[in-house]
C-alpha cells in the first residue's frame, strides 16, 4: 500500500549553504546544497515502519564565525494529508567533525538544525486489517439488507469491573437509534480495531446496508497475546502498566512503544492507516453503503475530520473523567448514550 510523504526544507544561509541527505526508507531522495526552499514529495509501500532520516554535513568553524545561524528548518511535514509535528523526531548532533573538535554529541527534539548531525523519525505501521475472533457466526450471513448497520467495539452493557449492566437495563445508543430508525447493531464487546474493520468487511461482502456507522476505539490500541500465559492484554498511549511483552506486529517491546509514545503524539501513527480507511470507504461505497466512523478520542477525531471529512459521524464526546467512566473501562455513561444517540438521529436525518 502506497503512503504519500511531503517534507518542506528551509535553509537559512549567508554565503555557503547546508548540504542535506534526505533518506525515506532506506531511498535516498535528496543529497545536495539546500540553496533554496524545497518541498520534496515521495510515494513510498509501508509494510512496518516509515523511517525519515535527514544529515546535515559541512558545518566548519569559519561557518560558526560568520554565519552561526547556517542550517535548516523542516518547516512542514505530511503524511497521507495529516501533518505530524516535526519536532517528535531526534536530532542527533555530531560531536569531533572538522573545525568543531570542542563540540560534544547530543541529541535534542526540535525541527530548526544549525549544528551538523542527524534527524531520525520512525514510525511503526500498525495494520487496521486483523481477524474476527469474537461471534464469527454472526458475519456468516448472506442476503441480508438493512437501513443502517453499526459496527464496532464499547457499545457494550458490560461492566468490566462488576459484572453487572453498568446502564442499568437502559440501551445503549445503537439500539436507542435503531429504535427511531430501524437497523441492526453487529457490535461486539472487546474488539480491537482490526476485528471491527475486518467485520465491516466480512458483512458487506454477502450482505447489504445504506448507512453503515463503525465505532473506532484508539486507532493506536493494540491486542496481544503472551506466549506463555496466553493472556490478552490491551496496549496504547494511554496504558500506564508495565507491559514486558513483545508486540508480534512491530517487534518491539510494549515497554518500548510506550516509551515511545511520550515524545511521538498519536498523529503520525493514525497518519499510516489513512490509506486503510480510505480503502474500506472505497469498498462499503462500491457495495452501496455510506460508511460513517465513530470516534470518541478528540485528537483522533479531529485528525480524522480533516482528511476524510464526509465519512466521520458526530463526535461522541464522553466525560473520561467521571467515576463511572473510570470504573467501566472508558465506557459513556446511560446520560451520555442517549444524548449520543439523539446526535446520530439528527445527522442522518440532515443528510438523508
Amino acid at each position: 500500500m502506497d503512503h504519500s510523504i511531503v517534507l518542506q526544507l528551509t535553509p537559512n544561509f549567508v554565503g555557503l549553504p547546508p548540504h542535506i541527505s534526505l533518506d525515506i526508507n532506506g531511498q535516498i531522495i535528496f543529497h545536495d546544497k539546500l540553496k533554496k526552499e524545497e518541498a520534496i514529495k515521495h510515494v513510498t509501500p509501508i509494510n512496518s515502519s516509515v523511517a525519515i532520516k535527514i544529515t546535515r554535513s559541512g558545518r566548519t568553524r569559519q561557518i560558526i564565525r560568520d554565519d552561526p545561524e547556517n542550517g535548516f528548518t523542516i518547516s512542514e511535514l505530511d503524511i497521507n494529508g495529516v501533518s505530524i509535528n516535526p519536532d517528535v523526531g531526534l536530532y542527533k548532533c555530531v560531536g569531533n567533525v572538522a573545525g568543531n573538535h570542542y563540540l560534544e554529541p547530543s541529541t535534542v527534539h526540535a525541527s530548526k538544525f544549525t549544528l551538523d548531525g542527524e534527524y531520525c523519525l520512525e514510525i511503526p505501521y500498525y495494520t487496521l486489517r486483523g481477524q474476527i475472533i469474537k461471534n464469527k457466526d454472526r458475519f456468516d450471513v448472506s442476503r441480508q439488507h438493512h437501513k443502517y448497520c453499526f459496527f464496532g467495539a464499547s457499545m457494550t452493557d458490560w461492566d468490566f469491573t462488576k459484572g453487572t449492566p453498568p446502564i442499568h437495563n437502559k440501551k445503549n445508543y445503537a439500539d436507542l437509534f435503531i429504535q427511531h430508525l430501524g437497523g441492526v447493531n453487529l457490535s461486539s464487546s472487546g474488539q480491537t480495531n482490526q476485528e471491527v474493520f475486518e467485520t465491516v468487511y466480512k458483512y458487506l461482502e454477502n450482505n447489504k446496508s445504506d448507512v453503515v456507522f463503525a465505532q473506532l476505539i484508539s486507532a493506536v490500541v493494540r491486542q496481544v497475546k503472551n506466549q506463555n500465559t496466553k493472556e490478552i492484554q490491551r496496549y496504547s498511549p494511554h496504558t500506564d502498566k508495565n507491559l514486558e511483552w513483545v508486540d508480534k506486529f512491530t517487534k518491539s517491546k510494549l515497554r518500548s512503544i510506550q516509551e515511545y509514545f511520550v515524545n511521538l503524539d498519536i498523529a503520525p501513527i493514525l497518519a499510516l492507516q489513512i490509506p486503510e480507511y480510505q480503502k474500506l470507504i472505497a469498498y462499503a461505497e462500491d457495495c452501496g453503503s455510506k460508511i460513517f466512523f465513530i470516534s470518541y478520542f478528540r485528537d483522533e477525531y479531529d485528525i480524522l475530520k480533516q482528511v476524510i471529512p464526509n465519512n466521520m459521524a458526530p463526535y461522541f464526546d464522553l466525560d473520561p473523567n467521571t467515576k463511572y467512566c473510570k470504573d467501566n473501562g472508558y465506557h459513556a455513561t446511560p446520560e451520555e448514550q442517549e444524548t449520543y444517540s439523539q446526535s446520530l438521529v439528527d445527522f442522518i436525518r440532515k443528510i438523508t
